[in-house]
């Protein structure tokens, strides 16, 4: 079972319309899978799908080095080790998606409470 669609993807950037139906139906696929297989709440599995999604669709266009540092004065660039993997972090889908299990990871904490029973 799908859990978003090629028009919610192509929803977000413009980026994705040089990537194929196919080929943005095979990242749907294999992002619904991962995050059906996740605990979230059936609320947020279209969004961690959607996000999830267009980030592996990203990574498949995105051939260049990503900037991890600049620096103004005495202009300076540094560049990311293409043969290192940044993970999620390497788009801003990806962060996205990051993000929103962080604050679901956060919701789902059981929260303390302290008992007092005063005689």
């Amino acid at each position: 079972m799908l859990l978003t669609s090629i028009e919610r993807i192509r929803m977000l950037s413009d980026e994705f319309t040089s990537i194929t139906d196919e080929r943005l139906t095979m990242y749907i696929e294999d992002a619904s899978l991962e995050v059906s297989s996740l605990s979230a709440p059936e609320i947020y599995q279209e969004r961690l799908t959607r996000y999830l999604a267009a980030h592996l669709a990203i990574l498949s266009i995105t051939k260049d080095q990503a900037v991890i540092r600049e620096k103004v004065d005495v202009i300076e660039r540094q560049y990311s080790d293409p043969s290192k993997n940044i993970g999620l972090f390497a788009t801003r889908f990806g962060q996205e998606y990051q993000r929103i299990l962080d604050e679901l990871e956060e919701q789902l904490k059981p929260k303390k409470s302290i008992n007092l029973v005063v005689l």
